[in-house]
């Protein structure tokens, strides 16, 4: 069995159909992160997918943020599925997976499951026993919302209790989706001098107690511990990907009787794009039952009330009626006649009525194509016209005492340059001052290169919305020469100069 954790950042920026996508991983169990999509926004061909159950959890706060899904092969259809962590969520009692939850008040038990971070499925084994997956899109802590912190650990807290409770009752449990926290300094591209400062976090001391004593392990860290530069998550604005400078933050996760008996192999997927993510893939040699003909759980998204093919289209109905009435029409050979003649007259007049009207039109478009432009009136002259007008200069009569019926060339001459020869400098000098061409970039210090501009984006600065430029290559190791250079420079702020004019 292989299972697959990835951070997608949006089903809709998914570069191929996802029936696609799953094939390419080629996994039976995927778990996505923030899809970005709420139960009214979710498309027919990401809820059923032949060959695939879909269980999806979404935000209920606002559109376009968070959301979860779980997508596995129909032979391995779950058992129970659930959304949330402490079970503020599902209505369906049957679906429910049981065990304690946080005690927390009302509200915080409300928070943590309301965002559409985490949903869970129940997996039937050979053994008897029965696999857990739990998928979570942890949140991330705001600087300038210190309640976030707080939000934060009490959804660390409720994942690691709901969890240990499904390992009290014998069940297998793996966790994976995105954490928002580097475990480690070789988890990360820049953990920063102060290495006490960097282990304190309050996320690294949660996580480092959830993996302690062999209860639940890192998949990746216990395959690979040594391997550095190991990221899955990279920031797209200095395009830092191309360089490798990112974090590692998804994860697969087990408890320590599956990783010793049962786990193969754990992976990651660079080279899977279209998100600021990779996907990150685990092999178990698990042996599931064949449940390719069980009902899968309520939850399951081929049974929302508009997935379930009940409903009908406008198109659906009217090739309905269309069929109906052909039939109609073909027992009752009479009425078939009369109406194949009603038809035929009537395609006669439609064609009669189409060449009067066309005649009309062309008609009325040549009486009115000369008093068209008579009527057209302006102070100002384009050039087409003012050719028009050296044009009809030639032409205009002259006095009897001529036999010349073309004015002499010296006077077109004179015409002509005292309309065009001072004015258009005046003109040229204007729109100059006006569309000025912008000031190039500088060049960055290290690689004398055209930098980009950027603004700042931080509320809470003090230079909050300037702009500055940067060395326009992708961002990388200090002591990587093709990165981008440490250049630094404001952007200059012109003050306008009203003119004296």
């Amino acid at each position: 069995m292989k299972i697959c954790s990835w951070n997608i950042n949006g089903l809709r920026s998914l570069r191929q159909p996802l029936r696609t996508v799953l094939e390419q991983l080629d996994c039976d169990i995927i778990c996505f992160q923030e899809t970005k999509v709420t139960r009214q926004a979710l498309a027919e061909a990401y809820a059923r997918i032949d060959g695939y159950h879909s269980f999806y959890s979404w935000s209920r706060l606002r559109e376009g943020y968070s959301g979860v899904s779980i997508i596995c092969k129909t032979s391995l259809a779950p058992i129970r599925a659930e959304e949330g962590l402490v079970g503020k969520l599902h209505t369906n009692l049957e679906d429910g997976l049981g065990g304690e939850y946080l005690s927390l008040e009302e509200n915080d038990l409300l928070a943590i499951d309301r965002e559409g971070r985490a949903i869970m499925t129940e997996h039937e084994l050979e053994d008897g026993t029965s696999l857990v997956v739990i998928n979570v899109y942890c949140p991330r802590v705001d600087r300038d919302k210190p309640e976030r912190l707080t939000y934060k650990l009490n959804f660390y807290s409720a994942l690691e209790q709901r969890a240990r409770c499904f390992l009290e009752r014998g069940c297998r449990v793996i966790i994976v989706g995105d954490f928002n926290v580097s475990h480690k300094p070789i988890d990360t591209c820049d953990p920063g001098d102060d290495l006490n400062y960097f282990n304190s976090s309050p996320s690294r001391l949660w996580f480092s107690k959830l993996i302690s004593e062999d209860i639940f392990i890192d998949t990746f860290r216990y395959l690979h511990p040594d391997q550095r530069e190991a990221y899955t998550c990279w920031e797209t604005v200095s395009n830092a990907r191309v360089n490798n400078y990112g974090v590692r933050i998804d994860y697969i996760i087990c408890d320590g009787a599956v990783s010793k008996s049962h786990l193969v192999n754990c992976e990651r997927r660079p080279d899977v794009e279209s998100s600021d993510h990779c996907p990150v893939i685990a092999e178990f040699n698990f042996t599931f039952k064949d449940r390719s003909q069980a009902k899968p759980p309520s939850i399951c998204t081929k049974f929302w009330s508009e997935f379930k093919g009940t409903q009908m289209n406008i198109n659906q109905f009217i090739v309905k009626t269309k069929r109906i009435r052909e039939d109609d029409i073909d027992s009752q050979d009479d009425k078939k006649q009369q109406i194949e003649e009603i038809t035929t007259t009537n395609k006669q007049t439609n064609q009669l009525n189409e060449i009067i009207v066309e005649k009309s039109v062309t008609t009325q478009s040549k009486s009115l194509t000369k008093p068209s432009f008579k009527k057209v009136k302006s102070d100002q002259s384009s050039l087409l016209q003012h050719f028009k007008r050296s044009s009809q200069s030639k032409m205009a009569p002259l006095p009897s005492s001529s036999n010349d019926s073309i004015p002499k060339e010296p006077e077109v001459i004179t015409l002509l340059n005292t309309e065009t020869d001072e004015k258009p400098k005046k003109s040229v000098t204007s729109w100059n001052q006006i569309f000025r061409p912008p000031t190039p970039p500088p060049l960055c210090s290290g690689h004398k290169e055209r930098c980009v501009i950027r603004q700042v984006k931080d509320t809470a600065s003090v230079n909050w919305g300037r702009y500055f430029y940067v060395c326009s290559r992708a961002n990388g190791a200090s002591d990587n020469p093709q990165a981008r250079c440490e250049h630094f420079q404001w952007k200059e702020i012109k003050k306008k100069t009203t003119s004296t004019n």
